[in-house]
């Protein structure tokens, strides 16, 4: 198969190094200094301690079909990221959105969501939900100043079609070529689920960790950040309830919090590096949703709000209590 992975952040690198060191042929898109570095030296990945290191082929943007491509950016740069690299996306392309949050073709009748995460609607225009993958990675990665990729955990991939007329057995092959790469590939039953599965731990987490630069498992050990990831899954579990879908226990959140050691989210990593966070996909997407079903998520509203004011990091523990301090939680997260 011909890969085209687009974008050469942590995903991007960990999934161009896992599938290049394998045999796979990859195409990565790049810029600049990291598009230079990339054609010099190639990408790497520390994986649990084994390494992993290909020598693929990297471009400003791709510039002939490939079998399946990797949207791996930010999800409020998926529209431009399909736009520049449409060469590369011809009718049979599967296209795989490695996206956190909710992902663009979660609900296409929803015009909260299209608000959001598609406001020109190009990604509609342009993608056939037939060729549409959706996927949820599960992998904590993180990238030096060379730009080498760490990993810590096994990388594990749910993968399956977004609309329900799709040949449930397409993407058969790619999911092959990825468990051969060391990447645990496998359909679930529904991928609407393991997406809300995931978005959970993102939404409880993301922006309270870029907000007081703590990382999982200081939220986990610390009273008054566990209060507040529990209050914020707390009113996203209550949306998803109405919707018909039932997450995971605060007790499996917390666990998640401590197994995960002192690693920081994707957001705080952002915010430490001065990139735009994405609140878009995480936070507004289903604040959004909400709204629509009568739902209100205050606490996550309130975090936002005092994230977009003052990402100021890192934050001293006096001012981070400063920074909870007043959050509308339950009665049950006071005590």
């Amino acid at each position: 198969m011909e890969i085209g992975i687009i974008g050469a952040g942590n995903v991007g690198t960990a999934m161009a190094a896992l599938l290049g060191a394998h045999g796979a042929r990859v195409t990565v898109t790049a810029r600049g200094a990291r598009l230079a570095r990339i054609r010099a030296e190639g990408v790497h990945l520390d994986d649990r301690g084994t390494p992993h290191h290909a020598a693929i082929a990297a471009l400003p943007r791709l510039d002939a079909p490939q079998d399946a491509v990797f949207l791996c950016v930010k999800a409020q740069d998926l529209p431009e990221a399909v736009a520049a690299n449409a060469a590369g996306i011809g009718p049979g392309t599967l296209v795989v959105p490695m996206v956190n949050g909710l992902p663009f073709w979660f609900d296409p009748a929803s015009a909260e969501l299209g608000a959001v995460l598609d406001p020109g609607g190009l990604l509609r225009a342009r993608l056939d939900p037939a060729q549409v993958l959706g996927a949820v990675l599960l992998m904590t990665i993180r990238r030096d100043a060379a730009g080498r990729a760490t990993s810590t955990n096994t990388p594990t991939l749910s993968l399956a079609p977004v609309a329900g007329d799709t040949d449930p057995g397409r993407g058969a092959g790619l999911m092959a070529v990825l468990n051969a790469a060391g990447i645990r590939a496998s359909a679930p039953d529904d991928i609407r689920e393991a997406v809300l599965v995931k978005l959970l731990a993102n939404i409880a987490t993301n922006p309270l960790s870029a907000l007081t630069g703590c990382s999982l498992a200081q939220i986990g050990r610390d009273p008054g950040l566990r209060a507040a990831a529990f209050a914020v899954a707390g009113e996203f579990r209550a949306w998803a309830a109405a919707a018909g879908y039932a997450l995971p226990s605060d007790r499996w959140l917390g666990d998640l919090l401590l197994d995960a050691g002192d690693f920081p989210t994707s957001m705080l990593q952002d915010a430490r590096a001065g990139r735009v966070l994405e609140l878009g996909a995480i936070c507004r997407a289903p604040m959004g949703l909400a709204r629509g079903a009568g739902l209100a998520m205050p606490c996550l509203a309130a975090i936002l709000a005092r994230l977009e004011a003052a990402p100021a990091l890192p934050l001293p523990e006096a001012a981070r209590a400063a920074a909870l301090a007043g959050l509308p939680l339950p009665l049950a997260e006071r005590t």
